[in-house]
């Protein structure tokens, strides 16, 4: 009976991280989408294109090592940020 327990929690787990890597890879397109609207507007649109176009290749690389059987992985989402130095003068405080 041990042995049938072992094997019904591995394939939750499974399933669990089909769902999950289901579910990164659907968020990756839309990251993807995004990126191309904001590649298209006037403006500061390029820190966003690029911050989503990173977190879609860092959810499409989860997705693959769930894949693969790993770990499930790290949550969240990226905030787009100016690097240092590059903010415009009008956003800039002191």
């Amino acid at each position: 009976m041990r042995r049938d327990e072992e094997d019904d929690l591995e394939i939750e787990r499974l399933a669990e991280a089909r769902r999950i890597a289901t579910g990164l890879r659907a968020a990756a397109v839309r990251a993807i989408r995004f990126a191309r609207r904001y590649r298209v507007e006037e403006g500061a649109g390029g820190i966003r294109e690029k911050a989503c176009v990173e977190q879609a290749l860092t959810w499409r690389q989860d997705a693959r090592v769930l894949a693969k059987g790993g770990g499930v992985p790290r949550p969240g989402l990226a905030r787009a940020r100016t690097p240092e130095g590059d903010a415009p003068a009008s956003r800039q405080t002191g």
